[in-house]
């Protein structure tokens, strides 16, 4: 049976990680282990991490491949890993269309929302140094983010509104990788004063169908967060603008 350590920070991003570990834990297909980061405590730029990881972020997945240690980097990579090395576990839709779907969602997450938009809202003082400007793009992030919600919750199938639709009541249908990161998407959103709950009633029902499966309730316990975690103080922007790590944890 495969064994897995993720390495990962309360929240961050790694949290769409840790629920694919817990999917395929329960699924009685791999067990995993899990060593966590405090962003705050500046963990991720200790030489024990760095040695594991050298650009200072999260996620990291480590594991072994015929005897011999490997160690992955990037959110999007580990995620194809564990979709790949468990089809069993169903994380991606089956069928290409659908896989490939999942995908396009997961890609523009990471890009347009995550790095691009929220990176500003996180850090604005990794692109102006001067204090009007700072508040200039924390401004435009924001006005981004508040596309991406709109576009985020038009591109969500109406089927995600009904009660009763169950184990077909997601992003793509059947519970996905799309969902475990949507989840993500929704505690920062709530974190940083966008009201998803009030605003975005698809993404909302589908949040509440995501966090009653028992792989996030126990993800959720095990990183001690809510949907509700009040927003941690700014601390001072990392020198690299890489550390994509740090961020809404």
């Amino acid at each position: 049976m495969p064994h897995y350590r993720l390495y990962y920070a309360p929240g961050a991003c790694s949290l769409a990680a840790h629920i694919a570990l817990e999917e395929i834990q329960l699924a009685g297909l791999g067990d995993y282990a899990t060593t966590r980061l405090l962003l705050a405590a500046g963990d991720q730029r200790k030489p024990e991490f760095l040695a594991v990881n050298a650009r200072g972020h999260v996620p990291v997945l480590s594991f072994r491949v015929d005897g011999e240690a490997q160690t992955l980097t990037e959110n999007l990579a580990i995620l194809r890993l564990l979709a790949g090395r468990h089809p069993q576990a169903k994380l991606l839709p089956a069928d290409a269309v659908g896989a490939a779907r999942a995908w396009e969602w997961l890609s523009w997450l990471a890009t347009d929302v995550h790095a691009h938009a929220f990176m500003q809202v996180f850090y604005p003082a990794r692109y102006a140094a001067e204090a009007a400007a700072q508040a200039a793009v924390e401004a435009s992030g924001r006005a981004l983010l508040r596309h991406c919600w709109q576009d985020l919750e038009a591109r969500l199938p109406r089927q995600v509104l009904d009660a009763g639709a169950g184990a077909q009541g997601y992003a793509l249908g059947a519970f996905s990788l799309v969902d475990a990161c949507l989840i993500v998407f929704f505690r920062w959103a709530r974190r940083y004063g966008f009201a998803p709950q009030e605003h975005y009633p698809r993404w909302t029902a589908l949040t509440q169908r995501t966090l009653a499966r028992p792989s996030v309730q126990r993800v959720f316990a095990d990183e001690h967060i809510t949907l509700d975690d009040p927003l941690p103080a700014r601390s001072k922007p990392a020198v690299s603008m890489s550390s994509f790590g740090e961020n809404a944890a």
